[in-house]
């Protein structure tokens, strides 16, 4: 399907390849804020931006309200999590007013109240990708919108550096984000484009994926990577005729089954810490295997 009314077209950009998501003016485009491509790509400063004010986001809201289970004053810091409807991404729902914004806020502090890792104040959870990989609750969704609001003054710089660069015009306009520098929400103005009356803030596009679901990927992942192994050793001592798991060849060697492996063993979203204890290192290197294999939105073959 063609796109039709999105950013560039509205404004008249003639440039196809633009650096941000051309996104529709009139509804949401399905695609989402992903931590896992910031995480892969802090070489851009900007994008290294916004991944150190998301940690210190998350530290924050850890140490101070998770693990001290003070849900009070917890959700009173969460309160600043607005619906982002300025940046026309996440699914369309026309109930997006307090009352949802509320309940998101409940969402995140308690999926990381009940999580082993944020309970014990371990590193791990103070990076956002890992939250969306291991806290159940805490879905694309969420985790964009999070995103979003944290780091409302990094976008909205972008946007009004784009806005410059293709002569758009602007209004002065007043926004909300965390202040990694007090560990407080904070306000100030930049200049940004409007439409039917509303303000539009725009995203890179390194860091925009569509739907995923990482918990299957690192399932598969530990799958190939790990379980297979130790089954691998395993088969060499002990010869099960019913193990399908395993394939014997022609030559009589054995070779691994891995869509029967994932089948076996998978774990759902809660138990994926399981896989994390035992396997040590296995997140840092599906961090790789994700830049490898799960890249950014594909602007070519952006269907809206």
């Amino acid at each position: 399907m063609k796109q039709t009314n999105t950013f560039r077209e509205h404004f008249g950009i003639r440039t196809r390849h633009v650096e941000f998501i051309d996104i529709p003016m009139d509804e949401d485009l399905l695609a989402f804020i992903c931590p896992f491509l910031i995480a892969n790509n802090r070489q851009d400063p900007r994008i290294d931006t916004i991944y150190g004010q998301m940690e210190s986001f998350l530290k924050y809201l850890n140490r101070n309200f998770i693990m001290t289970n003070d849900k009070v004053n917890g959700m009173k810091f969460l309160s600043h999590l607005h619906e982002p409807n300025e940046y026309h991404l996440g699914y369309s729902d026309s109930n997006k007013g307090k009352a949802m914004a509320k309940e998101r806020s409940k969402s995140v502090f308690d999926s990381l109240r009940r999580n082993r890792f944020a309970q014990q104040g371990l590193s791990i959870t103070n990076e956002a990708h890992n939250v969306l990989l291991l806290v159940e609750g805490i879905g694309q969704d969420i985790m964009s919108d999070v995103i979003s609001n944290v780091c409302r003054n990094v976008f909205a710089q972008f946007t009004e550096e784009q806005c410059i660069k293709h002569s758009i015009q602007t209004y002065p306009t007043q926004i909300e984000y965390y202040n990694d520098n007090t560990g407080q929400w904070a306000t100030t103005t930049y200049n940004l484009p409007e439409y039917k009356g509303k303000r539009i803030i725009l995203i890179p596009n390194e860091i925009v994926a569509g739907h995923r679901m990482y918990s299957t990927y690192y399932n598969w992942f530990v799958s190939s990577n790990y379980i297979a192994v130790d089954l691998m050793k395993k088969s060499k001592t002990d010869d099960d005729a019913n193990d399908k798991t395993m394939r014997l060849l022609k030559d009589g060697s054995k070779k691994a089954v891995i869509k029967e492996i994932y089948r076996v063993y998978r774990k759902p979203k809660h138990d994926l810490i399981d896989f994390v204890l035992k396997y040590r290192g296995s997140l840092d290197e599906f961090l790789v295997y994700a830049k490898e294999h799960y890249p950014a939105l594909d602007l070519d073959n952006l269907d809206i």
